[in-house]
């Protein structure tokens, strides 16, 4: 008969079953096991760093699986490598024209778009994945320079060390949340992982709205601009300036 055709984007079919044994070919002193009876076989069944996998059984098939896995990891590093690069001028445009508390809740918006569109869409993880990488570059520029202009300048290390602090219990916890959730999922990411991010970018939103009504009651420290003198008062530095240099 006719040969199917295979999308692209689709993986090559596997066998049905596979009753396999070791006596049954000369390369089986390679092979992981002795014996491989599948009655119906899935892609969970098939381990490509096998070779009798890799190498005979589903040769194709672990080929386009490592093809994708490399392809899936330069993706992945979208976000990273936008951050990497749009950082420096982000922050520059920061200590330009302030609006942290501002940035802040448009970079969450952004973040519960970019998950929004992963959990519902089909159609390549590129685009939000370059949004991702905008909002975390502007959450960054914001956030640091943020400390300093909030809290008094002899808790400002404190202060740094409980932000990263609660980063870190987040960066820990996570990943025991989205394990949880993929296992009650039927070993799926999407949709629900992506909803719980689409939650917690939600309530960032609603924190930035916040943030932004208390600035406004405070003076607008935030979504002021910074100048140099009130930067050195802050520092020291006018008041050393005035010591050793005053006539």
């Amino acid at each position: 008969g006719a040969l199917c055709s295979i999308d692209p984007s689709q993986a090559p079919l596997l066998p049905s079953s596979v009753n396999i044994t070791s006596s049954a070919s000369d390369q089986s002193g390679e092979w992981d096991n002795e014996a491989y009876v599948y009655s119906n076989l899935t892609a969970h069944d098939v381990q490509c760093n096998d070779p009798f996998w890799y190498s005979a059984c589903t040769s194709d098939y672990c080929t386009k699986e490592s093809a994708s896995t490399e392809r899936a990891g330069k993706v992945m590093s979208i976000p990273y490598l936008i951050s990497a690069l749009s950082s420096p001028p982000l922050g520059l445009l920061v200590d330009k024209i302030g609006r942290r508390a501002q940035i802040a809740s448009l970079a969450s918006g952004l973040l519960f778009i970019v998950h929004l569109t992963m959990a519902v869409s089909h159609s390549s993880p590129v685009l939000p994945l370059v949004g991702q990488g905008i909002a975390y570059s502007c959450y960054a520029a914001v956030i640091w320079p943020s400390v300093p202009l909030t809290v008094d300048k002899k808790f400002t290390g404190t202060a740094f060390g409980v932000i990263t602090s609660v980063q870190n219990i987040g960066l820990a916890l996570f990943p025991l949340m989205i394990a949880s959730i993929y296992k009650a999922s039927g070993n799926s990411y999407i949709p629900n992982v992506e909803f719980l991010f689409m939650s917690c970018a939600g309530l960032g939103v609603l924190i930035g709205l916040l943030l932004n009504r208390l600035d406004r009651r405070n003076g607008g420290k935030l979504n002021g601009i910074t100048s140099d003198d009130e930067s050195r008062a802050d520092t020291g530095f006018a008041n050393v300036e005035d010591e050793y240099f005053s006539p």
